[in-house]
């Protein structure tokens, strides 16, 4: 994270944010910045590159060839987003449900399926859940398969730590304005 304490026009200087904590968050991914965006969401700041004004700290960083995908975004840009928007599309992965007395629990979401999915799915059905309309659903009798759109607001969901670091931004753009405060990332996978 870079911020511009004394405003537009100066140096960035590199915070130290505590960043490296963050999860393996691919809906956020994709939403932030158009990586494994399997959600189908409209990327807010997809493939930009280092910032041309990036600090001394961040451009001295000796970035490796496994390293891609390198881009920014603003805090001015993550304050607009609509958290209750739905991405355009449904989720590639199709959403796993255990079936409970309490009501279902999400499992997880996934671009392949076991036996399980294929003894009710059928050996021949495409596990893409972007191959079927939303609202479709499989059901063995513990489990339930179930295409979706996802809602912006859910990559916050079950992320402490991306909300975490959100709240951070946003106390630095309050002292330095919103101007003045960006994630720089990039990814090694």
């Amino acid at each position: 994270m870079e911020i511009r304490p004394n405003g537009p026009g100066s140096p960035w200087l590199l915070t130290d944010a505590g960043v490296e904590d963050l999860p393996r968050n691919y809906d956020a991914f994709g939403l932030l910045f158009g990586v494994r965006n399997y959600a189908g969401f409209e990327p807010v700041s997809p493939g930009r590159g280092l910032p041309a004004d990036a600090s001394t700290e961040l451009l001295a960083r000796r970035f490796s060839d496994d390293e891609h995908d390198h881009t920014w975004v603003a805090w001015t840009q993550l304050a607009r987003i609509d958290w209750t928007a739905q991405a355009p599309r449904v989720d590639d992965r199709i959403h796993e449900y255990e079936l409970t007395s309490e009501g279902p629990i999400l499992v997880g979401k996934a671009g392949h399926h076991g036996r399980a999915w294929r003894a009710v799915a059928g050996e021949d059905a495409d596990p893409r859940g972007s191959s079927y309309p939303e609202g479709t659903q499989w059901r063995a009798p513990d489990r339930m398969w179930r295409v979706e759109r996802l809602r912006q607001g859910d990559v916050l969901r079950g992320d402490p730590p991306l909300r975490a670091l959100l709240d951070t931004m946003r106390g630095l753009a309050e002292r330095h304005g919103d101007d003045n405060v960006r994630l720089v990332v990039w990814f090694d996978s």
